[in-house]
Parts: C-alpha cells; structure tokens; sequence
C-alpha cells in the first residue's frame, strides 16, 4: 500500500501492544517507520516481522523520558532515511497502582516524566522541522482516565489529563500551519498494560475487576483495531487539529473505513 509512501514515521512504545500494532500498520501502508522502545529484544522483533511483510523499518532503543536519547531517536530517524513527518507518542507506563498516601514518590513522578515529558520531549525534537516544512502529524495517546477518575491510579489518570490538555494547547500555536496535533483515546484494549490492571489487587484498585469482567466477556479490543484509526489520524488528508477522539466514535470509525482499505 502507498498511503503513506513517502512519509517518515516514529512510533514511541513501539515494542508492545498498540505501539507494535501502529508500527506495523503504518509501514503496512507504505511508510518507513521507526520503532522506538527502552527494550531492544522486543525492537528487533518488530522490525523483523516488518521486514518480513514487505516494509521498512528501523530499531532504536530510547527512554523518551531522556531529552538526550530523544535527540538521538530523531537524529537517528534523520540519518537513516530523512526527518520524521509523523510522530506516534504511544510510549507509556501506569503504575503505580496504589493509593496516593501508600504511592512511592518516585515511581509516581516517573510516571508524570514518561507519559507526560515523553510526549513532550519527542514533540519538542521533531516540531521545529515539521513547521519549517508545513507539514507533519503528531498523534498523542491518551485513556479515558484522562476523564474519568480512578482510585489507586492517581498518577496515570493525572499524566493523561496532561496530555489531551497538552494536545489542546499545541493545536493552538500551530493553527493554520501544514502541522496538526490530535490525541486519541483507544478504550480498553487486550495489552500487557491491561494485563497489569487486571493483577491489581482490589483494595489499591477498586476498579480491578471490572477489566477482569471485560476480559472474561472478551470486550477488549485488539490493539490492532486502535492503530487503524492512529494510521488514519496520520494521514496527510485528515487534518484532525486539537481534537480529542475516542474509540467509541461512530463518525471517526466510518471516517477510517472509508479511508484505509479492509
């Protein structure tokens, strides 16, 4: 497919779940994309598999927490086959799972750097090109914790707020340039990071059972279905500026039906 034949994408979280599943969709449609992860094995795994399928990609380890390895990351991307005009931010973590009075202050501060400073950092390093060139797609991920509060999940819920109201806040410094910036909520979906909610104990996450409900009634969506709708998002077409969107959007899902082959 050539969609996105030309394009140049980083895919932040890109060794796991929906960030897998983006990188793969994304160079499924044509563009060289790169996968960018803390955990090389997992990396090399992804590029393979893309490799494999007929597409282009390459690995590259990063913290995105890290200004320095993030500067690296889009060097990197620069080097090996030109600036990135796509930017996928699905990087992200949600513990600690555990009332705030009994959280470990790092590990909650940690949080808030990689969900927060690492969607900054990766858009920090890549905007200033984007703008020069009047073009580029940044897509940030973001949860329904960004709306509806959980207990024992004060950190995640707090970073994701932070980041749609990150993603409102860019969208309005760059209106009426060739760049948009949209953040997207892809529901509960079957990833390690569910996984992790599901395993909580219930007195630190009243929640917990609910997703275990959901798996059990097999209402989690596969990633794969989520990074349709990112490859939409970054589509030179589909100008999607400050928006919030959701997964439970009819309008968005018959936008991407129309817009992406079966």
């Amino acid at each position: 497919m050539t969609l996105l034949r030309d394009q140049v994408a980083i895919v932040t979280g890109g060794g796991r779940g929906l960030g897998r599943a983006v990188a793969e969709t994304l160079a499924g449609l044509g563009a060289s994309v790169v996968v960018a992860s803390r955990n090389a094995p997992q990396l090399d795994e992804v590029v393979l598999a893309i490799k494999r399928a007929g597409g282009r990609a390459l690995a590259q380890t990063a913290d995105v927490s890290d200004e320095r390895q993030v500067q690296d990351l889009v060097l990197a991307t620069t080097r090996w086959v030109g600036p990135a005009t796509i930017l996928v931010s699905c990087a992200g973590i949600v513990d600690p799972i555990v009332p705030l009075a009994r959280s470990d202050p790092a590990l909650w501060l940690r949080n808030i750097s990689v969900n927060v400073g690492g969607t900054y950092l990766p858009i920090r390093a890549v905007l200033p090109g984007m703008l020069e060139r009047d073009a580029g797609r940044i897509v940030n991920i973001s949860s329904g914790g960004a709306r509806r509060a959980t207990a024992g999940r004060t950190a995640y819920d707090a970073a994701k707020a932070a980041v749609e109201q990150l993603t409102r806040a860019l969208a309005l410094e760059i209106a009426s340039t060739g760049v948009t910036v949209c953040s997207y909520d892809p529901g509960p979906m079957d990833t390690a990071m569910q996984e992790r909610l599901r395993r909580a104990a219930t007195e630190d996450f009243p929640r917990a059972e609910e997703y275990r409900a959901m798996q059990r009634e097999g209402r989690l969506r596969p990633p794969k279905d989520a990074a349709r709708v990112v490859a939409y998002l970054a589509l030179p077409t589909a100008a999607r500026n400050g928006e919030t969107l959701r997964y439970d959007d009819a309008e968005l899902a018959r936008a991407v039906e129309g817009a992406l082959p079966a």
